[in-house]
């Protein structure tokens, strides 16, 4: 699957060693752009599991690429059978962050859409400030959901990808 955006811009699946890699650096750049501590040890760890962890059935991850290099990533995790989640989700500062961005976002949620998935969800407190607008805008909507590391209920963004239309009959009844 290569999306093309425009003539010098492409999205494309990570399936290669390059492309993990590219994803895991920019991964690492946008972890260290922010401004707080990080627990350095983790997130070594996570960029080296980082094929383990964004490769199918277990999730999926698409690059960002001008000029065939990459700019931006986002990265999906299989939360159980109906849902996945945005974990990674970066694009290198620019004046069209929001266009691209845009445009990685309908890259994973076609893909989700085309793997059967029910919902996707985000955790917004690990998302950067200015994609919240962007989540918002494409129908993601606020839920409690259950952490599955500590059990307890947490804010979340989720959008349905499919409609059910006897669902919303009865609770209208």
């Amino acid at each position: 699957m290569r999306t093309p955006i425009n003539s010098s811009r492409l999205i494309t699946p990570v399936v290669r060693d390059r492309d993990f890699h590219d994803m895991k650096e920019l991964c690492i750049e946008f972890a260290t752009s922010i401004n707080f501590d990080l627990d350095y040890q983790q997130l070594l760890r996570e960029s080296a599991s980082m094929k383990e962890v964004y490769k199918m059935p277990k999730g999926a991850g698409f690059l960002l690429k001008a000029d065939n290099q990459s700019i931006g990533c986002i990265g999906l995790q299989k939360v159980n059978y109906n849902t996945v989640e945005i974990k990674k989700f970066y694009i290198r500062p620019s004046t069209s962050i929001q266009k691209w961005s845009k445009n990685l976002l309908e890259v994973a949620i076609d893909w989700a859409t085309q793997s059967n998935y029910k919902k996707v969800r985000v955790d917004p407190e690990a998302t950067h400030p200015s994609l919240k607008k962007l989540f918002t805008e494409t129908d993601f909507r606020e839920k409690f959901v259950r952490d599955e590391n500590s059990d307890t209920m947490v804010k979340a963004l989720e959008k349905l990808l499919v409609s059910i239309p006897e669902y919303y009959q009865y609770q209208k009844s």
